[in-house]
């Protein structure tokens, strides 16, 4: 089957592991490509965990912090593919000496080892979880409706994310949390770009019902323990 996924790109599941394999070969996946535009690639499938109270000090696009956390783990060179603060440094509160930061890795079995037995990050040793996918949330107005992004949305002006005025959220003035509205609920005392939001909860849930991956602790393999 194949679907296409919110930022434009295509999903191919396959009905077999020997035709995912057929994919591994450049040859083979040259000749898949010649069927599309030149600018088409094939991406590596990814898996990412949610790491808890990461300190601050941690720089991830620093290639010799991500090398520290590899060779503390055991795992290969590039076993990590990316990493990154959940909430951009701006959002942060005075004094806020940790955030969650997700860690992204080319392989399941490395995924679950970080989730089994946690990371030494920054000199200090932290736990996490499989992040699931979230629902989709315009950056231009913010609705969760109609799975859009930004460069398909319908919205002539910007929407502020914090303050709900028109004009984009990263331009926004208002630090006060009191003062944050929600585009969404229509509602001060959350931003539409927060967690806390009422709208974000049930989707979130709604997604986790629709989702089997939220069954399970780990990325299910062969092995029956990540069942």
């Amino acid at each position: 089957s194949a679907r296409r996924l919110p930022h434009g790109g295509i999903l191919y599941e396959l009905n077999s592991k020997s035709a995912a394999e057929w994919f591994n070969t450049p040859a083979n996946r040259s000749n898949f490509l010649e069927h599309f535009a030149s600018n088409v690639t094939i991406k590596e499938r990814s898996f990412h965990v949610l790491m808890e109270n990461v300190p601050v000090t941690f720089v991830p696009d620093n290639p010799a912090a991500i090398a520290d956390i590899e060779n503390k783990a055991g795992f290969k060179s590039r076993t990590i593919s990316k990493a990154r603060f959940i909430k951009p440094i701006a959002r942060r509160q005075p004094n806020q000496r940790t955030a969650h930061t997700i860690i992204t890795f080319s392989s399941k079995a490395n995924a679950n080892q970080a989730i089994k037995d946690g990371l030494v990050i920054a000199g200090k040793k932290v736990y996490g979880r499989k992040l699931l996918p979230e629902p989709t949330r315009c950056l231009k107005c913010h609705s969760f409706e109609g799975g859009h992004i930004a460069a398909e949305c319908p919205q002539e002006n910007d929407t502020c994310g914090t303050c709900g005025d028109q004009h984009r959220t990263t331009s926004c003035s208002v630090t006060d949390p009191s003062e944050h509205y929600c585009a969404n609920c229509k509602t001060k005392g959350h931003a539409a770009w927060s967690r806390d939001c009422p709208i974000f909860k049930q989707k979130w849930d709604n997604n986790k019902k629709r989702n089997d991956d939220a069954k399970y602790i780990y990325f299910p393999t062969d092995d029956p323990l990540t069942w």
